[in-house]
């Protein structure tokens, strides 16, 4: 685990997590940490999706205006790879998109010392 603290984003490929980046961003300023974004690929390819690639360089874009670092892990459990990432970082807040699948309650009961934020406006 690194000594410092950050906030996470976790998003997907959709250019609609932007708000997600825009909440984080706010959250990294109000506790003067730093930012850190993630996608988790479970093995989808991108390359022949070409509204996911344009998505994913936007995210990128939208990282680098928001002074964010954006990592891409690769794992077919993306419980244990927001969570592992999140506990190595020192995440104090994380912040997803909707969650309708009992999700973020997982997560909590994993990260108990991490505030999650779902679905922000």
């Amino acid at each position: 685990m690194t000594e410092n603290a950050c906030i996470l984003v976790c998003v997907t490929v959709q250019k609609e997590c932007e708000r997600l980046i825009r909440r984080g961003k706010a959250e990294a300023l109000q506790h003067h940490l730093p930012l850190h974004i993630i996608h988790v690929n479970t093995g989808k390819n991108y390359l022949g999706n070409p509204d996911a690639a344009d998505a994913l360089n936007h995210l990128y874009a939208l990282a680098r205006e928001a002074d964010a670092e954006m990592n891409i892990l690769y794992n077919t459990d993306v419980m244990q790879a927001i969570s592992g990432y999140a506990r190595q970082e020192n995440a104090k807040v994380l912040i997803l998109g909707a969650d309708r699948s009992g999700f973020t309650h997982t997560l909590s009961m994993l990260l108990p010392l991490c505030q999650i934020i779902t679905n922000p406006t």
